[in-house]
């Protein structure tokens, strides 16, 4: 297993603007009879240096024939790209600059899989992002339709996009008016169980206290109770032959960190099916209704008339009892667990969803770090400008590495300090020398990232 991870760190902090993202210059490799070039979109080059520091393909760099890819992606094979799709505004204002997978980095990626495809298989950019989201609002944000009609004016191929979602939900504040049954997968959904191996069934927990997206208890204590855990996943991710998760750098509420293990969470189809928390004190949810009184709602509004005030107070305080109740906090212990029993499925689980001892796809991770979020992660983060991507083959050691370099201790986040892990054997490669060297021996807070406000405190590596 490869557990080497690249961190290139590049001199702009920022994207190009104008899609279809053209190459900020021609390269040897470049696969299209096309000389258009954007000189403001330097994460492409950075892509290929970060390939290069990974040593893909190195005996062939500088070559026409440069194929970074082409040791986990085949002609004939069927590839997803995978962003982080969250949702296409921000509650606080901040713009979704540090909330969504930038289009200049999948525009690259889906290149460099042409690549490797020889023009022979297919590309699919899809994802399920969060049920109140807009996605035709995101994939035009994300340029996602300009970069489908540059491949298909350009090369004849249909890169194909699709939301995962079953159902759009509208929302007024936090109260859903108006659900709307959308498409789906077109390759459907399979019914993933874990049994005994599910990170649930390691210690004992009331599956009746658990909580998903909606309070949908019903729904929940279907599908994880004493008999079962099971989710349902995509099943165009499921007959992917390769995929590249290429997630946001970002903080989590209820995770500590959101990267490419927490972003498969975007190939389920029913987020209802997805513990995120329990509800305090083993009261149930069952046979209730969530809902708002009035005086909540009044209070609400009120305090969102001064939402700067209470945002930075919320910062200032850490956790509170209301975070506790909401899960949102570092001793949420029902998340970690989710995120860690999709991390099984999308490697052991076959097409038809059923886990076998070997892995059934091949995957490779490029984290989009170039404007990254930052605070009240991961729906409404503040942009924390890096110029970082962070890449790699195996997604835990891509994540702990993601973490360290965001200032955090890895040790400290519980989807890590749950599960066996060996810090020590992961070697970062980089062009910056404080990160070139095994993820242990890194020092400080890096880069310095503030927590989500219910995390302050608990994960950040220490200032030496």
């Amino acid at each position: 297993m490869n557990m080497n991870v690249g961190i290139y760190k590049q001199s702009k902090r920022y994207y190009s603007e104008r899609p279809p993202y053209f190459p900020g210059a021609i390269f040897p490799e470049y696969p299209f009879a096309d000389n258009r070039v954007d000189k403001d979109n330097e994460a492409y080059g950075s892509l290929r240096q970060m390939f290069l520091l990974l040593g893909l393909d190195k005996d062939n760099f500088g070559k026409r024939s440069w194929n970074p890819f082409g040791s986990f992606v085949f002609p004939g094979d069927t590839v997803l790209l995978k962003p982080n799709f969250m949702r296409h505004f921000n509650e606080k204002g901040h713009g979704v600059i540090g909330m969504i997978t930038h289009g200049s980095i999948i525009r690259a990626a889906a290149d460099y899989a042409y690549i490797a495809l020889k023009g022979k298989g297919r590309i699919i950019i899809a994802d399920g992002p969060m049920d109140d989201a807009d996605f035709e609002k995101i994939a035009r944000i994300s340029g996602l339709y300009e970069i489908q009609g540059f491949y298909r004016e350009k090369a004849g191929f249909n890169i194909e996009i699709y939301d995962l979602r079953q159902e759009k939900v509208v929302k007024r504040g936090e109260k859903i008016t108006r659900r709307e049954t959308l498409k789906g997968d077109p390759d459907g959904y399979r019914v993933v169980g874990l049994g005994s191996i599910s990170a649930f069934k390691k210690d004992k927990l009331d599956h009746n206290t658990f909580r998903g997206a909606e309070c949908k208890q019903e729904v929940m204590s279907l599908h994880h109770n004493e008999a079962r855990d099971e989710y349902l996943i995509s099943g165009t991710f499921l007959n992917a032959d390769a995929v590249i998760n290429i997630p946001k750098l970002k903080t989590h509420k209820r995770a500590g960190v959101t990267l490419s293990l927490k972003n498969l969470v975007g190939v389920t189809g029913d987020r209802n099916w997805l513990p995120h928390s329990s509800e305090p004190c083993g009261r149930s949810h069952a046979g209730k209704k969530c809902f708002k009184t009035a005086v909540v709602k009044a209070l609400k509004d009120l305090i969102g008339m001064i939402r700067p005030l209470r945002d930075s107070l919320r910062q200032f305080r850490g956790v509170t009892e209301a975070t506790k109740q909401a899960g949102n906090w570092y001793g949420n212990d029902i998340m970690w667990r989710t995120i860690i029993d999709l991390s099984h499925i999308a490697r052991y689980a076959d097409k038809k969803g059923e886990i076998k001892n070997t892995a059934q796809r091949r995957s490779f991770v490029i984290v989009d770090g170039i404007a990254a979020g930052e605070k009240d992660g991961p729906t409404n983060p503040s942009p924390k400008p890096c110029g970082v991507l962070i890449a790699g083959f195996n997604e835990l050691c891509v994540d702990i590495a993601c973490a360290r370099v965001m200032g955090f201790d890895p040790l400290k986040i519980p989807k890590f300090k749950n599960i066996d892990s060996c810090i020590k054997d992961i070697k970062c490669v980089s062009n910056i020398k404080e990160w070139d060297k095994n993820v242990a021996d890194f020092k400080g807070r890096c880069l310095g990232f503030k927590p989500h406000y219910g995390w302050k405190g608990h994960i950040e590596a220490e200032d030496k």
